[in-house]
C-alpha cells in the first residue's frame, strides 16, 4: 500500500508539474507573440502620425525660397497652407519663420472650434501675432484676434532645431505658444538659390492625438497590461491609461515623467529599464525582459522607434504574467487539493482511485504537451471525478482561448501577407554580404530584371551594373550600421528603353535588410510633363503683351501679370496688388460700370468686348477692353475672376477723331446745298418776273 501509494504521490505530483511547465512555456510564447504584434500595431499607427508634416515641409521651403509665400510681409500665401491643412486633419499648425526679424506666416486649426487661421507678425504690427479668418479659397477675411506677446520666430526651439540639425528636425515635447496644447513640430531650414543664404525655417506642429491614446486603449493588453511611448529624456508621450501627460498650469505646464507616473505597473517598468538597462537613451535595439513587482513576474518588450528625420521615442508593452497565470495557478492549486484527496481515498480503495486518477491525469499531460508543440485542436474528455472534470473544463477552455488567439495572428499575417501582395513593389530580404535570401513579387519588375538574375541565393551583382550594385552594397552597410532608412533612385536600360526605380532599404535584422524596388518610371515622365506645363504657363502669363488678371468678388486683385501692372504704371505686379484694395474705386473712372460688369458676371459667368474708362497710377486715364469670365468651385460658388485686359486708348482717339471730322464735312455740305437751292430759285423765270414788277413799282413816275 506505501508503495501504491508512494507511486500515486510520484505520478499526481509528476503530471501536475508537467502540467504548470508546460502551461507557463505556452503562456511565455504566447506572451512573446502578443507584445511583438503590439508593439508592430503601434508603431505602424505612430509612423502614420509623423510622414505627413516633412512632406508638408519640403513643399513649404520650396515655395518659400520661390517666393510664392510672403513671410516678412504677409501679403500672399495662405492660400497654399490652407489647401495643406485641408487635407493632412493630423497637423494643427503650418507656418514660416523669417531669419531676417523673426517674422512668423502661417495657418493654424482653432483649437476651439477646429476652423482654419491665418496667424502672422511682423513690423506692421508690432511683432503682435494677428489672426485672420479665412474663406473656401483660403483668402483671409476678418481680424479674430492679436496677441499681447511678442513673437520672435528666431527664438522658437523649432527654429533653433533645425538650424542646428541643418537639415530636417524634430522639437521635443513643448507646450504650444498659440493652443497651449503638448505638441511636437517637424522643422526644415529654408536657403536661397545657392544654397548659402538662411531664409528662414518652415515648420508643422503635430498636436499629439488624443486619438492615439484611444487607440492605446483599444489594445488588448490583457487584463491590467499597459503600453506606454517615451522619449529619450524620459516624458511620457503617450499611454493606454486616463492619467493626464501633463503636469502644472501655465507657464509652469510640462510632460510628466514616466517615473512619475501614478500607474504602479508603468513605474515599475520605467525604474527596470532605468536600472537594468541603462537608462531610456541607451535602448538601441529591441528588448525583450522579464521582471518581478510585488513578487509577480512582468513581461516587458522595449522597441525603438525612429523615422529617420530626429523623432527618436520608445515604444513599452508590459504585461503581468498573472493575466496570464491567474486561472491556471488556481486550478492548479485546486489539482493539489483534489490530488491529495485523491490520494487520501486511495488509500482506502487503492486501485480504483490510482486508475480513475492516472487516466485524466495522464491526458491532461498529453493534451498539455501538445498544445506546446502547437497542435491546438487538443481536448479533455470529460471526467466522471468533479476534480478532473473541472480541471479538464478549464483546460479546454485554455485551449481554445489559446486557439482564437493564435487564429487571430494567423489573420493578422494573412492580412499583412495581402497588403504585401497588393504593393506593386519588388521586396527582397538580403543578407549584408548582399546575397538575396527571399524574393516577393519577383515578377512584377521582370520586364526589367531578368528572370534568372532574381532568384533566391543570388548576388545583388548578379542583377545589376557594377556601379549600382557597388551603391546598393554601400546602402545596406548603411543601414545595418545606423538603422537608418535608405532612399535613393537609379536607372537601367533594356534595350533602348530607360527605366526609373526607387529603392529603399530597411534593416530587418542585424544582418539583414529588406529592399523595396518601385518602378516610377511613369512618375518621373509625369513630373518632367507638368514641370514643363508649368514652366510654359509661367512664359505665357510673364511675357504676354496683353494685361491677365485674377480678381475676386471683394473687388481685390489676387494676381497679375507683368503686362498688366506696366499698362497700369506699376514697376512690378506685387506692387498693383498690393495698392489696389477697391478695384471700383481706384480703377474705374465710372464705379457704376463696375457695378454693370458684376451684374454680366452674375447673368452670364463671362463678359466680352467690355469697354470702359481706367484709372492708371499717377491718376491719368486710359480705355480698356475687358474680356473676362468667373471661376467656380465644385459647388458652383464663384472663386474668382480672371481674364485679360487691352489698352485701346488709340483706338478711341481714333474714333473720336473720326466722328469730329464727319461732323465737320456733314455741316460743310448742308451750307453747299443751301447756296444751290438759293441760286435756283434766283435764276427761276418766276422770281424774275417778280424782280421785273417790283422794280416798276419802285421806278418814279418820270421815267415812264
Amino acid at each position: 500500500m506505501l508503495a501504491f501509494v508512494g507511486q500515486l504521490v510520484g505520478v499526481v505530483g509528476l503530471v501536475g508539474w508537467l502540467s504548470l511547465r508546460n502551461s507557463q512555456k505556452t503562456v511565455e510564447t504566447l506572451a512573446n507573440q502578443i507584445r511583438q504584434e503590439l508593439t508592430a500595431r503601434i508603431e505602424a499607427e505612430l509612423q502614420s502620425y509623423f510622414e505627413t508634416p516633412h512632406e508638408i515641409n519640403r513643399l513649404n521651403a520650396t515655395a518659400f525660397a520661390r517666393g510664392e509665400i510672403d513671410v516678412e510681409n504677409a501679403q500672399f500665401g495662405e492660400a497654399q497652407l490652407y489647401q495643406q491643412m485641408k487635407i493632412a486633419p493630423n497637423v494643427a499648425f503650418v507656418y514660416c519663420g523669417s531669419s531676417q526679424r523673426g517674422e512668423f506666416f502661417g495657418v493654424l486649426r482653432s483649437p476651439e472650434d477646429g476652423s482654419l487661421q491665418l496667424s502672422y507678425g511682423n513690423s506692421a504690427n508690432q511683432f503682435l501675432r494677428e489672426n485672420f479668418s479665412l474663406d473656401v479659397s483660403g483668402s483671409r477675411t476678418f481680424k479674430q484676434s492679436q496677441a499681447e506677446k511678442v513673437f520672435d520666430a528666431r527664438q522658437r526651439p523649432w527654429f533653433q532645431a533645425a538650424l542646428n540639425a541643418q537639415g530636417p528636425a524634430w522639437t521635443d515635447v513643448y507646450i504650444a505658444f498659440t493652443t497651449r496644447l503638448p505638441n511636437v513640430t517637424a522643422s526644415l531650414p529654408v536657403y536661397d538659390r545657392t544654397g548659402k543664404e538662411l531664409l528662414g525655417v518652415c515648420a508643422t506642429d503635430v498636436v499629439l492625438p488624443e486619438e492615439f491614446r484611444e487607440f492605446l486603449k483599444s489594445l488588448e493588453i490583457g487584463m491590467n497590461g499597459q503600453a506606454f511611448v517615451v522619449d529619450r529624456a524620459g516624458n511620457l508621450i503617450a499611454n493606454s491609461s486616463d492619467e493626464p501627460l501633463m503636469v502644472g498650469e501655465g507657464d509652469q505646464a510640462r510632460s510628466l515623467q514616466v517615473t512619475e507616473s501614478q500607474d504602479e505597473l508603468v513605474q515599475g517598468a520605467a525604474a527596470y529599464i532605468q536600472s537594468r538597462l541603462g537608462g531610456f537613451d541607451q535602448i538601441l535595439t529591441t528588448e525583450r525582459r522579464e521582471f518581478q513587482l510585488n513578487g509577480q513576474r512582468q513581461f516587458l518588450e522595449v522597441v525603438p522607434f525612429r523615422d529617420g528625420f530626429g523623432l527618436d521615442w520608445l515604444i513599452v508593452v508590459v504585461v503581468p504574467e498573472q493575466d496570464f497565470m491567474g486561472q491556471i495557478d488556481a486550478n492548479t492549486r485546486i489539482t493539489i487539493l483534489l490530488a491529495l484527496g485523491g490520494m487520501a481515498i486511495a488509500v482506502v480503495i487503492a486501485a480504483l482511485a490510482a486508475r480513475a486518477l492516472t487516466r485524466p491525469v495522464s491526458e491532461v499531460c498529453q493534451a498539455a504537451e501538445g498544445i506546446a508543440e502547437g497542435n491546438l485542436d487538443q481536448r479533455i474528455n470529460a471526467s466522471p471525478i468533479r476534480e478532473m472534470h473541472q480541471l479538464a473544463q478549464t483546460f479546454n477552455s485554455m485551449a481554445v482561448q489559446l486557439q482564437n488567439s493564435f487564429t487571430a495572428l494567423s489573420q493578422s499575417e494573412a492580412t499583412s501577407r495581402a497588403i504585401i501582395d497588393a504593393i506593386p513593389d519588388l521586396l527582397i530580404r538580403t543578407r549584408r554580404d548582399g546575397t538575396y535570401v527571399e524574393i516577393i513579387g519577383r515578377d512584377r519588375l521582370l520586364k526589367i530584371h531578368e528572370n534568372r538574375s532574381l532568384v533566391p541565393g543570388s548576388h545583388v551583382t548578379d542583377s545589376l551594373p557594377f556601379e549600382l550594385a557597388k551603391l546598393r552594397l554601400d546602402c545596406i552597410a548603411q543601414v545595418l550600421a545606423d538603422g537608418q532608412l535608405q532612399i535613393y533612385e537609379q536607372q537601367l536600360r533594356t534595350g533602348d528603353l530607360t527605366h526609373e526605380e526607387e529603392v529603399r532599404i530597411a534593416a530587418l535584422s542585424e544582418d539583414e535588410v529588406l529592399i523595396m524596388v518601385r518602378d516610377i518610371t511613369q512618375r518621373k515622365q509625369a513630373e518632367i510633363a507638368q514641370r514643363i506645363a508649368e514652366e510654359n504657363y509661367r512664359s505665357i502669363f510673364e511675357n504676354a503683351l496683353e494685361g491677365i488678371f485674377q480678381s475676386n468678388q471683394e473687388g481685390r486683385f489676387v494676381n497679375v501679370n507683368s503686362a498688366m501692372a506696366r499698362l497700369y504704371g506699376y514697376d512690378t505686379p506685387g506692387e498693383m496688388v498690393a495698392e489696389i484694395t477697391d478695384i471700383s474705386r481706384q480703377i474705374y473712372v465710372d464705379p457704376t460700370m463696375r457695378q454693370r460688369f458684376m451684374r454680366l458676371m452674375q447673368g452670364y459667368g463671362e463678359v466680352k468686348h467690355f469697354e470702359y474708362q481706367s484709372y492708371r497710377r499717377d491718376g491719368s486715364i486710359l480705355w480698356v477692353e475687358e474680356n473676362s469670365r468667373a471661376v467656380p468651385d465644385a459647388d458652383g460658388n464663384v472663386l474668382y475672376y480672371e481674364g485679360f485686359v487691352q489698352d485701346i486708348s488709340d483706338r478711341k482717339a481714333r474714333e473720336t477723331k473720326l466722328q469730329r471730322l464727319f461732323q465737320e464735312f456733314q455741316i460743310e455740305i448742308d451750307e453747299n446745298k443751301v447756296a444751290q437751292e438759293v441760286s435756283q430759285i434766283i435764276e427761276s423765270n418766276f422770281f424774275k418776273e417778280i424782280r421785273a414788277t417790283i422794280s416798276q413799282i419802285d421806278s418814279p413816275p418820270d421815267a415812264k
